[in-house]
């Protein structure tokens, strides 16, 4: 999995003969809802076409999104992330977005009056190669609505952050072909699983058994197995193509 730091040499090393070449992205905050105590806005990422960014567990090549905010005045804010899709190339796998993603964040002031929400942005971006990109943005939101077109795109996207769910059963580690695998048992057969840990292992894509009841994700990067026991892991899977979303605890 890239690191910051190997990135940005990556990037010194292969991208600075295109530095003059337009930017395949673009990054701004969009929509002003007001509830009388939080804002909903969202973090837009435009990429160029072919062009592909990373969700916060990015697979085997990538980085994950950090956002670094300010405001004007003292706010919490909380960024929520749609569900990804899986991409596949000679690199190996990404997790992510490719088009362009949307992230919506809620902001909640200790008081209910207007502030100014600046980011800060670093993030991957992967075309033929993946590269780091920094990028600025910011929004003043106020108790009076602005900009009702960037909050109805905000509230889609909601609809596409992963809701609870409850399709796996169980979870365990297993050996296959002589490997360390998750093996999950399920209710429903998703399209696809993304698993995360607080460890650094990386739990591939999933494969799934003819009647769709279990899947068996092989685990890379962990050289100690034991570091998952009793760890809880986050599961994200698509069903039905909406995400849902679980806990479960490693026996």
């Amino acid at each position: 999995m890239w690191t910051r730091f190997a990135l940005a040499a990556l990037c010194l090393a292969l991208a600075l003969p295109a530095v003059a070449e337009e930017k395949p992205y673009r990054v701004s905050l969009i929509g002003d809802g007001f509830d009388g105590t939080s804002w909903q806005t969202g973090v837009l990422i435009e990429l160029a076409p072919g062009w592909k960014t990373y969700w916060r567990m990015p697979g085997d090549s990538g980085v994950p999104p950090e956002f670094t905010w300010s405001t004007s005045l003292p706010a919490k804010v909380e960024v929520q992330y749609p569900t990804p899709s899986r991409h596949v190339d000679k690199s190996g796998e990404a997790v992510g977005y490719d088009s362009e993603v949307l992230f919506p964040v809620t902001v909640t002031p200790e008081q209910a009056q207007g502030l100014e929400l600046k980011l800060e942005l670093f993030f991957g971006v992967c075309k033929d190669i993946c590269i780091p990109a920094r990028a600025e943005a910011a929004i003043t939101l106020g108790t009076e609505q602005r900009d009702p077109l960037g909050s109805t795109r905000v509230k889609s996207a909601l609809a596409d952050v992963p809701a609870a769910g409850d399709a796996v059963a169980a979870a365990d580690i297993v050996t296959g072909e002589g490997k360390p695998v998750l093996r999950l048992t399920l209710t429903e057969r998703p399209e696809d699983i993304f698993v995360e840990s607080a460890t650094s292992a990386y739990f591939r894509a999933p494969v799934l058994s003819d009647d769709g009841r279990e899947a068996r994700l092989a685990i890379d990067s962990l050289g100690d197995l034991s570091k998952l026991k009793g760890q809880q892991i986050t599961i994200t899977y698509r069903l039905g193509g909406k995400g849902h979303v679980q806990t479960l605890t490693l026996p």
